[in-house]
């Protein structure tokens, strides 16, 4: 498949300012392409769940409205933007065009092909989702520079002390993102921080930036 040739369903594409994360606060380009393998009940972009033919823009077109902005962080979310293998084009260009790259994903996917990048250039965020028992693929112990879990009425003790998030605990990565910032949810995170401080952890309590300060 020849590069220019590629195409990849793309929802959305905007200047803004990340909202979660170890990285909260970056200016970014936000790169959010349309379609997810799954469907979770709280998801704040539904929008962008299902997969639609018309929303396929060529890469070309993809680079020169990215380059508008002045902004050299790209931020590639969804949707599930590894549902996509042509994402990997993506990606080497923005790469190529010295953009510092971050992607949200769901840890369900993987594709080989960015093993070749450095971690100095890409950014993995993962958020393992309830609707897959907070499973993910293997490649992420590697390559998830962070962890989200969102605090909802799913995520407990249990989950958090099981053996794939005692390993990102251990290297303090993980990160606690009350749902919606809904008081309730900040209350059963702080409480659940307090237990893995309780057991010789440490992790973090990032709300979502974006939503407190009323920007998407």
């Amino acid at each position: 498949m020849k590069e220019r040739k590629v195409k990849i369903p793309i929802s959305e594409i905007y200047p803004t300012i990340q909202g979660e994360g170890f990285l909260i606060g970056t200016p970014v380009v936000l790169i959010r392409l349309q379609g997810c393998n799954l469907s979770c009940e709280w998801c704040d972009t539904k929008y962008a769940i299902p997969l639609k033919k018309e929303s396929g823009k060529y890469l070309e077109e993809i680079l020169r409205e990215v380059k508008k902005y002045n902004r050299k962080r790209a931020l590639i979310t969804g949707g599930e933007p590894l549902y996509h293998r042509e994402v990997f084009f993506l990606i080497d260009s923005l790469i190529q065009m010295d953009f510092y790259v971050q992607i949200e994903t769901n840890g369900t996917l993987w594709i080989e092909e960015l093993e070749k990048f450095s971690k100095e250039s890409l950014y993995i965020s993962l958020s393992p989702k309830y609707l897959v028992n907070y499973s993910f693929h293997p490649a992420f112990y590697y390559w998830a520079d962070e962890v989200k879990l969102v605090v909802d009425n799913h995520l407990s003790s249990e989950v958090i002390f099981s053996k794939p998030f005692v390993y990102f605990l251990e290297r303090k990565k993980l990160i606690l993102q009350p749902e919606g910032n809904k008081p309730h949810f900040v209350k059963k995170a702080l409480k659940l921080l307090e237990e893995i401080l309780e057991k010789g952890y440490e992790a973090f309590l990032i709300p979502q930036m974006h939503k407190l300060i009323g920007i998407e």
